[in-house]
């Protein structure tokens, strides 16, 4: 046996290796693509629920945004809720510094944080039914080599079907990654929009408090 039949037999085995984890993974990605559907259809409903009559111009206009009370600030989808509450935890004058841009920065960050898993979902997934598909395959020819027409069979239906979960996973992900997609724009324009509003109160304090 030369050197090159070593090799290649030795990635043989190496790609039977691989079997295991690959199909693990890909039972992996079917609960991840799950779970990330579930989680879309709930924050779809409470979106609705959330934002059912509300608009923020609307809302800016009854008022301070730094000043208001908590009944007032209930109407206010969680996201912008929370940005109101860290910016009345920094002082005026770390806000007026650049401290609020930073903070609108972070929480943009945070927001398109949400779309990570499901992005990577989208690539992993095709990529683990194509690897699913193919170390199967070269089992089949080796039992096509042999006669075994059987296993052959076996091995051809276990490649198909690694690609079609690959393929599904992968689809839900995108799916998900691009309703989302929408959800995460409006949820940084609405934020700088309020910041704005901010910034404002902050450079013209007395203004804003006669508007109130």
């Amino acid at each position: 046996m030369n050197l090159l039949q070593v090799l290649e037999n030795g990635l043989f085995a190496l790609g039977q290796v691989l079997r295991f984890p690959v199909m693990t993974l890909l039972w992996v990605c079917v609960a991840a693509a799950l779970f990330m559907a579930g989680s879309c259809l709930v924050e779809l409903v409470a979106r609705r629920r959330e934002r059912r009559g509300f608009d923020l111009a609307v809302w800016v206009k009854k008022g301070p945004v730094l000043d208001a009370d908590e009944p007032r600030l209930r109407p206010l989808p969680p996201p912008l809720r929370r940005l109101v509450e860290d910016i009345r935890r920094q002082r005026r004058q770390d806000l007026v510094s650049g401290g609020l841009e930073h903070l609108l920065l972070e929480r943009e960050e945070r927001v398109r944080q949400t779309l990570t898993p499901s992005r990577v979902l989208v690539k992993v997934g095709p990529s683990l039914g194509l690897i699913g598909t193919l170390i199967p395959m070269g089992a089949s020819l080796a039992s096509l080599a042999t006669g075994n027409l059987e296993a052959m069979a076996g091995q051809m239906v276990v490649a198909f079907t690694t690609t079609i979960i690959g393929l599904s996973t992968g689809t839900v992900a995108y799916v998900v990654a691009a309703a989302r997609q929408s959800w995460v724009a409006e949820t940084i324009r609405e934020q700088r929009y309020l910041a704005g509003q901010i910034a404002a109160e902050l450079e013209h304090p007395a203004a804003h408090a006669m508007r109130a």
